[in-house]
């Protein structure tokens, strides 16, 4: 077992099981709120803007936790199996992570914008939506990117692992 799993494992478990489910919850507070205080018709766009990043963020929890996180567990779970090094190519995942991630920062970005401009109160749980994003969710995600970007050019099972996609990838 490579010895970056452990940190492997810290963080995917501190995203998927504190961060994501923490973030889900702020989105059913919000949705509640929106239920008990339908919006104005002017505050509409907002409402759907919402819905946009929690329909992105679910899609970046259900992607991660599903393929990425495993597929990167699996590669540091490999080490010492000479006979089995996984296919995992690290920058198509991280390519994809990157634009959803891109895709849920534009839409805190808008959402932050109209609130600003619609002077909602700041007891609608849609702020705290945005601060947990720019704060929290950042922060992780930043700490991931980064270890991701380590691991795919200073870990050695990273390194197997790429090769033997560039070796496939020669072959066709």
């Amino acid at each position: 077992m490579c010895s970056h799993s452990s940190t492997g494992a810290e963080i995917t478990d501190k995203i998927s099981l504190h961060l994501y489910p923490f973030i889900s919850n702020v989105f059913l507070e919000v949705i509640s709120f929106m239920e008990k205080y339908p919006p104005k018709e002017f505050e509409q766009h907002l409402q759907d803007t919402v819905f946009q990043l929690k329909s992105e963020f679910e899609s970046l929890k259900n992607y991660e936790t599903k393929l990425v996180f495993p597929s990167v567990l699996k590669v540091f779970n490999t080490k010492n199996d000479s006979g089995y090094k996984p296919a995992v190519n690290i920058a198509e995942l991280k390519k994809l992570t990157n634009k959803k991630e891109a895709a849920i920062y534009d839409y805190v970005s808008i959402i932050k914008s109209e609130l600003s401009i619609l002077h909602i109160a700041k007891s609608n749980p849609i702020h705290q939506l945005v601060y947990v994003f720019e704060t929290a969710f950042l922060e992780e995600k930043n700490m991931w990117n980064s270890m991701l970007n380590n691991w795919s050019i200073g870990c050695a099972c990273f390194v197997l692992a790429q090769q033997k996609i560039e070796s496939s990838s020669s072959i066709s």
